[in-house]
């Protein structure tokens, strides 16, 4: 994959790490099965009375820890991706290009916002060093 298109998966990723976290959380929550059943005494006078037994459903949670593996699974491998595109955009040798990866991709900012923060009138300033960073590694 180059690496302009692993630098637009970052804000994705970490949405999906965020949604994976929530599902794992989810699937590690696991909840007691409540349910009445009618018995009565085993001696004389078998009297008719209501119990309420509880537990975990262990036949679902084979299944459930199956999925959770596979969901932790995924959210490592997208934090390895994550932590490959920090990697890249702190490897850049240039301060102001290095501030520009990290305004477009990490912070998420538009392209004149990020000439804003650089006090630059136009968009096109920093999208012209983005891109052409990106050309010189072709």
């Amino acid at each position: 994959m180059n690496p302009k298109e692993l630098l637009k998966q970052y804000n994705d990723l970490q949405e999906e790490i965020k949604d994976l976290k929530k599902k794992i959380d989810k699937l590690s929550d696991f909840k007691i099965e409540r349910d009445k059943v009618t018995g009565s005494d085993s001696e004389f006078p078998y009297i008719k009375r209501s119990f309420t037994i509880e537990g975990y459903n262990i036949q679902n949670l084979d299944r459930l820890n199956e999925l959770k593996e596979l969901l932790i699974d995924r959210k490592i491998k997208c934090e390895e991706l994550k932590l490959q595109i920090e990697k890249f955009i702190s490897n850049i040798p240039d301060s102001r290009t290095r501030r520009i990866f990290q305004y477009r991709y990490i912070d998420g900012l538009t392209w004149l916002q990020i000439a804003m923060r650089m006090n630059k009138v136009h968009e096109s300033y920093p999208r012209k060093i983005h891109d052409r960073y990106l050309e010189g590694l072709n």
